[in-house]
């Protein structure tokens, strides 16, 4: 099983905060950088996969809305693909 932390504590920004999701779990190129596009690529998943993702314990700016969306979009493709785990864990 391929393991995967992701630390979402530093963004302040869509555009650099899909960047990242894009590298870290090694989106195709193709990859739209939004919430659908995460969901199409963690619910095509074909290899086991766990991912833990630490969020800010007080998110700032426009990250205070759009983190709790992106955490709902992993938790419902842990629900569709079986070969996905999310957890989630607060900054220390």
């Amino acid at each position: 099983m391929r393991e995967i932390a992701l630390d979402l504590t530093t963004f302040d920004n869509r555009i650099s905060l899909h960047s990242y999701l894009k590298e870290t779990l090694g989106f195709p190129f193709y990859y739209g950088g939004n919430l659908d596009a995460l969901y199409d690529e963690l619910t095509s998943e074909t290899n086991d996969l766990s991912v833990t993702v630490t969020l800010p314990r007080e998110p700032q700016g426009m990250m205070a809305e759009y983190l709790p969306r992106l955490c709902i979009v992993f938790e419902d493709a842990a629900r569709e693909n079986y070969h996905l785990k999310v957890q989630f864990c607060q900054e220390q």
